[in-house]
C-alpha cells in the first residue's frame, strides 16, 4: 500500500504547477491593462504577456503531470529557508539606495546563507564577492544604471 503523500495529485509537481498557474493568472490580470501592440511595434504588454502565457502553459503541464503520475511526495515545511530568503530580498531592497549596490548584495548573500545548513561561509563569501563584482560591471558600467556602488 502506498503512502497518502505519494498518491496522484498530491505531490510536488501538482502543487508547483498550481502555483505557476496562479502566478501567471495574477500576471495576466495586471497585463490586460497594457497595450500589447504587434510583432513589429511591440507595446509595453507584449513581452510580459508572452512570459505569462509561457508560465501558464508550464504550470498546466506540470499540474497535469502531477495528476497523471506519482511524483515526489510533499515533505515537511521548512520555515527557516523561507524567512531567510525573504529577509535577504528585503535587506537588498532597503539597502541598495542607502548603502550602495555592493553592500546590499553582500548583505543579501550573507542573510541568504543562513537558509541552508549545508552551505559553508567560504562559499557564501566567494559567491557574494563575485555577484557584487558582476552586478557592478553589468548594471553600473555596461548598462549605465544610475545606482551607487558604495555609500
Amino acid at each position: 500500500m502506498r503512502s497518502p503523500a505519494g498518491r496522484r495529485g498530491h505531490n510536488t509537481d501538482f502543487y508547483s504547477g498550481l502555483l505557476l498557474v496562479a502566478v501567471a493568472t495574477v500576471a495576466l490580470l495586471y497585463i490586460r491593462t497594457l497595450s500589447v501592440g504587434t510583432v513589429l511595434e511591440m507595446g509595453p504588454g507584449y513581452f510580459p504577456l508572452g512570459l505569462a502565457l509561457v508560465l501558464l502553459g508550464m504550470g498546466l503541464c506540470l499540474a497535469v503531470k502531477g495528476l497523471l503520475a506519482e511524483g515526489n511526495p510533499i515533505g515537511s515545511f521548512h520555515l527557516r529557508p523561507l524567512i531567510c530568503v525573504l529577509l535577504s530580498f528585503t535587506a537588498f531592497g532597503v539597502l541598495v539606495e542607502r548603502a550602495g549596490l555592493i553592500i546590499a548584495i553582500l548583505a543579501q548573500v550573507a542573510i541568504a546563507h543562513f537558509a541552508s545548513v549545508e552551505t559553508r561561509w567560504q562559499q557564501s563569501l566567494v559567491s557574494g564577492v563575485l555577484l557584487a563584482a558582476a552586478s557592478a560591471v553589468i548594471f553600473v558600467w555596461l548598462l549605465k544604471i544610475p545606482v551607487d556602488l558604495l555609500p
